[in-house]
């Protein structure tokens, strides 16, 4: 039997910390954990959760998840409050259903004012 493939979402967000700066690795163990603690086993391996790019230096990342676990793994995220004794805050910035259209807000740019999309010269 085929099953349904599932729909991917992508998410462009922001790590605040106040520290050092959290690894990749830390962050989506983290998120995981998270997710299990709150919604169960079930929901995360429903999740397809995957980190597809993370800046640690900047905060800026993109991750994958299933549409269906989008709101569950947004919470999950949000709670995150300490990553390997630093302070953090998770703010997720924009949803899209593929990655092309969110790459264009990875650029490093001033996190003062709002998300600009990055134009490259060419």
């Amino acid at each position: 039997m085929l099953t349904k493939p599932y729909r991917r979402r992508h998410v462009l967000f922001q790590l605040h910390h106040a520290g050092p700066a959290v690894s990749e690795k830390q962050l989506s163990a983290a998120i995981r954990k998270s997710l299990l603690t709150l919604f169960g086993e079930v929901c995360v391996a429903d999740s397809h959760f995957y980190l597809d790019s993370y800046d640690p230096d900047s905060g800026l990342g993109i991750l994958q998840c299933s549409s269906s676990v989008l709101p569950d793994l947004l919470t999950a995220a949000s709670v995150i409050r300490m990553v390997d004794q630093t302070e953090v805050s998770f703010d997720p910035r924009k949803t899209s259903g593929t990655i092309k259209s969110l790459s264009k807000y990875l650029a490093p740019q001033s996190t003062s004012g709002p998300l600009q999309p990055f134009h490259r010269q060419e």
